[in-house]
């Protein structure tokens, strides 16, 4: 227990996909966000994704994403209620004048998108039948709007970006991606999804407000439900979110202090 800073450390092992990986938890002891989980989900994650691209590459397979190929980030991008409160605080933290900048993309790419006929069915991607989630993704993509922290192809808050933008990796052409050529665009397969895990514990509001939100719907979403949060104890965020992730409840960590 840190007295100073109210967080309990520990590490932790878990077995994902025939891989063992080791994480450092840092929690907030106190009642918390979902949000506070994040930090400690983005390195899950990314040991995740690091592990199956290990894999891959000694099968000679290789990964297509590369710095400047920013296709992707013209897609619909879903996040969790928790990660759009924190991708507004990104953007209120951001010095000037590139916080003005930033809250101006997000404005306009907020009008283009309300403009659009498609707002309904980008609000409630959680709630679309396959068929129309595939029509609402091409039509999203075909609109072209850019994520508002997309600078000159490359992501300007990389470590901080999105859980599902950390899963979404492709082994194919990015030729497909540039296309939105579904049939053709080959994604890594992973054992677990982080995203998915976090967004359905983090849950649906009480007033019945999105599962998801589109990303550049972030801002404009927080200020209207940001009050809307459920507060827990660190540590039982952390058993609710490994315990979905494994369908069983987590074994104590192997060390803690």
């Amino acid at each position: 227990m840190n007295p100073e800073a109210q967080t309990l450390s520990a590490t932790t092992e878990l077995r994902i996909g025939g891989n063992k990986l080791k994480i450092k938890l840092v929690i907030p002891a106190g009642e918390v966000p979902p949000e506070s989980l994040l930090p400690t989900l983005h390195e899950l994650s990314d040991l995740i994704v690091d592990g199956v691209e290990q894999k891959v590459h000694r099968q000679g397979v290789e990964i297509s994403c590369k710095k400047g190929c920013g296709a992707c980030c013209r897609q619909h991008v879903p996040v969790s209620p928790a990660e759009a409160r924190l991708i507004s605080a990104i953007v209120e933290n951001t010095a000037e004048p590139a916080r003005s900048e930033l809250k101006e993309r997000f404005e306009q790419a907020a009008l283009r998108l309300k403009a659009s006929g498609i707002m309904d069915h980008a609000m409630n991607y959680h709630r679309l039948s396959e068929a129309e989630t595939g029509a609402m993704v091409k039509a999203y993509f075909d609109l072209g709007i850019a994520c508002p922290f997309l600078d000159q192809e490359s992501c300007s808050i990389h470590p901080f970006r999105p859980l599902i933008c950390r899963e979404y990796l492709v082994i194919s052409s990015p030729d497909h991606c540039a296309k939105l050529e579904e049939e053709q665009i080959k994604r890594l397969k992973f054992p677990v999804s982080v995203a998915d895990t976090f967004s359905g514990m983090d849950g649906v509001s009480q007033k019945g407000e999105n599962k998801y939100v589109p990303l550049i719907m972030a801002l404009d979403w927080t200020e209207k439900n940001g009050d809307e949060v459920k507060f827990r104890p660190g540590p039982k965020w952390v058993q609710s979110f490994f315990a979905d992730l494994s369908g069983s409840e987590i074994p104590d960590p192997d060390s803690a202090r």
